[in-house]
């Protein structure tokens, strides 16, 4: 439920005026919004926004997705959406208005040699209550960040370090094993054919055709049987055909 929910903003609002008597107003739009049943979200954090000069409240919430669907949850990209497309139907039923939603913290580009920024969403669970003239609310608080990940391939504090992929030789015998950026690629040796050359093939595939390990003279066709036309004799005898 936490990590499939999201945080809006609402202008010219505060904990209190909001507890009492507008949260069951809120509750009541966001169900409209995503034709859902009220009991179905969940608000669990109420926060008064302190890096901004103007009175904003954060909302944080989840809800289920309709039909009945048991601890399903509308994604926060899927939640986050309907509720920007929709922000003057919750505004029109729950009083309130809606403002945009925040840059996402990657957009600023903060990671450095390629590396992928992800947003990482913590809670923090000892924040105080909040009360109204009619509501104790306990809060979960949201704690927003981000963290740096290396792309394939590469590994270190800074991704200086590049991986070896053919280390553990996954092109088996058969094949050679090249290195690339993000991967590596297996080329075939002489003889060989396959995803993984050398493994599994049976005869006509792994090995050319006509080749016997360790004997000589007797070309073989698939399965390890004479082709057609040919005559099947000892070793050393010759073959008529």
């Amino acid at each position: 439920m936490l990590t499939n929910s999201i945080t809006v903003r609402l202008e010219d609002m505060s904990q209190e005026r909001f507890l009492s008597p507008l949260l069951a107003l809120f509750v009541e739009g966001v169900a409209a919004v995503l034709s859902t049943p009220k009991e179905d979200v969940f608000v669990f954090d109420v926060q008064n926004d302190t890096g901004v000069r103007a009175n904003i409240l954060n909302v944080t919430f989840s809800a289920l997705l309709p039909g009945g669907a048991r601890d399903r949850f509308f994604p926060s990209e899927d939640l986050q959406e309907q509720i920007y497309l929709n922000r003057s139907l919750l505004a029109a039923v729950s009083t309130q208005r809606v403002l945009p939603f925040d840059d996402n913290v990657c957009l600023r580009e903060p990671c450095e040699n390629y590396m992928k920024c992800v947003s990482v969403l913590r809670f923090d669970s000892s924040a105080p209550f909040v009360s109204s003239a009619a509501v104790l609310f306990r809060p979960i608080q949201p704690v927003h960040g981000l963290r740096c990940r290396c792309p394939p391939g590469f590994t270190g504090d800074y991704c200086e370090t590049e991986i070896d992929l053919c280390y553990s030789s996954p092109c088996g015998p058969g094949g050679r094993c090249r290195s690339r950026e993000g991967g590596y690629s297996c080329q075939c040796l002489d003889g060989f054919t396959g995803r993984r050359p050398g493994r599994g093939f049976p005869w006509g595939r792994g090995r050319p055709r006509g080749h016997v390990p360790g004997r000589g003279g007797l070309p073989l066709g698939l399965g390890g049987r004479p082709p057609r036309g040919w005559a099947s004799a000892p070793l050393g005898s010759g073959l008529a055909q």
